[in-house]
């Protein structure tokens, strides 16, 4: 075999195996994660923070008392953990979920207040399918 020859062979092995690699390269799975977050406070409460440890959280800027905002954060990662926090006053709770191949969490904790107030709820949470994961809360 020529060496011209045996260096076209090599180069049409190495784009085959360049499209093998190519082809079986792992593609991100985008995550999602929602909030249902209820306003029981007796006034309207204000988001404070947003974020996301990848991507980002639509969280609406207030929701008033009495009614119930559901919004969500977004990634282009097979895994998040996004924070929302919304205060009303010295009163604040911080609701989180989680999402990654292997399901998630979702919590609740007061970040600022006290005497008990404000109560931050988490009434419930689940993985609809893989990449998903809601949080139902609320902040009273």
């Amino acid at each position: 075999m020529s060496v011209s020859a045996l260096l076209s062979r090599i180069r049409n092995g190495a784009l085959v195996a360049g499209a093998v690699i190519v082809g079986t390269a792992a593609v991100a799975q985008a995550a999602t994660v929602q909030f249902t977050v209820t306003n029981q406070s007796g006034g309207t409460i204000t988001l404070d923070t947003s974020s996301c440890t990848s991507g980002y959280a639509s969280a609406p800027f207030s929701i008033s008392n009495g009614s119930t905002a559901t919004f969500s954060g977004t990634t282009t990662d097979s895994t998040t953990l996004c924070t929302v926090r919304y205060q009303k006053g010295n009163l604040g709770c911080q609701f989180q979920v989680q999402v990654s191949n292997f399901g998630g969490f979702a919590s609740t904790n007061a970040y600022k207040g006290s005497g008990g107030k404000p109560v931050c709820t988490k009434s419930g949470e689940g993985n609809p399918q893989p990449g998903n994961y809601y949080g139902v809360f609320s902040m009273q």
